[in-house]
């Protein structure tokens, strides 16, 4: 990865994660990924929300990078100058998604998308209250909890209904904390304000 890592000012190596920086609200990166086979691996790109309390799984809101054999294999370093220019190939349209709206409308119209857990219930009320658009929360969050699609206990359900931006902008910062602390990208993350502390 080091010719990448000298070829990118704004990609940082954490842990098995190439990290495009900063990491504000959006977080994107490469995930090399281990297999059960001692030189096999996987890679996939990935891109969430660091307000999501996403901890140790992260994987989420990307594409998988294939190798022609399925994984990626040490022993073959051919192979592995293809997914350097994959890499490369990836790299641009991940650095478009900056923006929470953005990443709202990458994950609604990618093809490429693997995972759209982000996009269920939960995700989308949290998205509406770190944007400010508390109506737009609710109206998500109760047709939610009346399906029993959503649990009514969610932390923020009281504090929706009684419209506490005070009590919306500590859990956004606790999650985030969890999330960046979880994946240790302390060094790489610069607060951004959320449009629910704008007013």
């Amino acid at each position: 990865m080091m010719p990448l890592l000298e070829r990118h000012d704004d990609l940082a190596l954490v842990g098995r994660m190439l990290v495009l920086t900063p990491v504000r609200n959006v977080l994107r990166f490469i995930c090399i990924d281990r297999e059960s086979d001692v030189y096999a691996f996987d890679v996939r790109t990935c891109m969430n929300l660091t307000f999501f309390d996403i901890g140790h799984w992260p994987l989420s809101g990307g594409w998988r990078l294939a190798a022609d054999r399925g994984s990626w294999d040490i022993r073959y370093p051919t192979s592995l100058e293809v997914l350097r220019q994959m890499i490369e190939e990836a790299l641009p349209e991940m650095r478009r998604v900056n923006t929470i709206d953005e990443f709202v409308t990458y994950q609604n119209n990618s093809m490429k998308s693997l995972y759209r857990s982000s996009l269920r219930p939960n995700g989308l009320a949290l998205i509406a209250i770190a944007n400010g658009d508390l109506e737009k929360a609710l109206s998500i969050v109760e047709p939610a909890i009346a399906s029993r699609e959503m649990d009514w206990t969610r932390k923020y359900y009281n504090a929706l209904k009684q419209r506490d931006c005070t009590a919306f902008l500590y859990l956004l910062r606790e999650q985030q904390a969890r999330t960046i602390g979880a994946l240790k990208l302390a060094k790489h993350f610069e607060p951004e304000p959320f449009g629910v502390e704008k007013g």
